[in-house]
């Protein structure tokens, strides 16, 4: 369920390198290389993009390379591209057709307050 390019309220570009504590409100696509902590409501990882982080957040998708761990209140989805290595923990996963996921996940019943 990817959102297009406009529906976007923050980005962090291709060739950018971002570190420390991230904290966004509405939709955010990451296209290059992030890590750290990063707090927000719907969270994107474009393909091409390099993330190793601690990741709380409402909606994940993820489309490039992520290492870490995801705390996801709604849902997780891991697109053809994802390259993904973590633990994740929310109450809906969606594991596409070609995404590889080498880690852990816990699925609560009930939506996790993250």
């Amino acid at each position: 369920m990817a959102l297009p390019e406009e529906a976007f309220e923050s980005k962090i570009g291709k060739g950018t390198k971002v570190s420390g504590k991230l904290n966004f409100s509405g939709a955010t696509r990451i296209e290059g290389e992030a890590e750290g902590e990063i707090t927000g409501e719907e969270l994107t990882i474009a393909n091409g993009a390099v993330v190793s982080a601690r990741i709380s957040a409402t909606r994940v998708t993820i489309a490039g390379v992520f290492t870490g761990e995801v705390t996801a209140r709604e849902r997780v989805e891991l697109l053809s591209t994802a390259r993904v290595q973590c633990t994740i923990s929310t109450p809906s996963l969606v594991l596409n057709e070609g995404a590889t996921f080498d880690g852990d996940c816990r699925m609560p019943r009930t939506r996790i307050a993250a």
